[in-house]
């Protein structure tokens, strides 16, 4: 049984999802831009950050029908397998609070795969088991299943996805009075971890840029793992991928 839509909603107009809302928009916005002329999704409960590109083309919401109505005006209700749209339609696609309470992780991720664009770009959030914010009965990443950051690599890769980038966010602990320091928090974690610093076991959520990718991996392969990306880093992340890839074909 999925956490129904209008808790989630309650919990993001709260002060500290506020808070938690404000630290994934600057993530996404840094890694993406404004988008404006493409075609957005989202999956789960995604509104947190769809808001954050009003100059999309489209922008979709859709909501698992387990989680209950929709809430908000461009919201629709799906079936985790079943989406009502069509292949290669979507240029960006989110799935926040969706892959955690997912029957088939893996089917989901294939429909995911099904309607990006050969150039899309997929961001899954999820919560990290290691994470504070999972241990807190009033924090909606408490619900079901918690993932590492291998884990979701792993599922990627699975599903027939290339990882491009990586990273973590919500380093702050879900105590409401505490939610002024969040941004100090955040910067401080963001100058660490590209020195290693194994601050990702204490972030809220992890977070993971994907494309399509045609190949399916060997079994026993190896993942790269990039440097953090989302944080003002994303398209240089991405042109390193792909002049690896140039490099393979010569």
């Amino acid at each position: 049984m999925r956490t129904e839509s209008a808790e989630l909603q309650r919990f993001y107009a709260s002060p500290l999802g506020q808070v938690a809302q404000a630290t994934l928009i600057q993530r996404m916005t840094d890694a993406w831009g404004d988008l404006k002329g493409q075609r957005l999704a989202g999956f789960g409960y995604s509104a947190p950050v769809l808001d954050a590109f009003p100059d999309a083309e489209r922008v979709i919401d859709m909501v698992p029908a387990a989680a209950g109505a929709v809430v908000r005006k461009n919201e629709v209700l799906v079936e985790e397998e079943n989406w009502p749209l069509r292949e290669a339609s979507i240029d960006r696609l989110v799935i926040l609070h969706g892959l955690e309470e997912a029957a088939q992780p893996h089917r989901l991720l294939r429909e995911a795969w099904r309607v990006l664009t050969d150039d899309g770009r997929l961001v899954l959030i999820a919560a990290n088991r290691h994470g504070f914010w999972t241990l807190i009965e009033n924090s909606p990443l408490a619900a079901g299943r918690a993932y590492s950051r291998r884990q979701l690599l792993e599922l990627l890769n699975r599903s027939m996805f290339a990882p491009t980038a990586q990273a973590s966010a919500l380093y702050f602990p879900p105590i409401a009075k505490l939610r002024r320091l969040a941004p100090m928090w955040e910067r401080t974690a963001e100058r660490l971890e590209p020195l290693r610093v194994p601050l990702p076991n204490v972030a809220g959520v992890v977070m993971v840029e994907a494309r399509r990718s045609m190949a399916v991996p060997a079994s026993g392969s190896k993942v790269e793992v990039l440097k953090p990306l989302l944080a003002g880093k994303g398209r240089r992340v991405a042109g390193l991928a792909a002049e690896r890839e140039r490099r393979k074909d010569r």
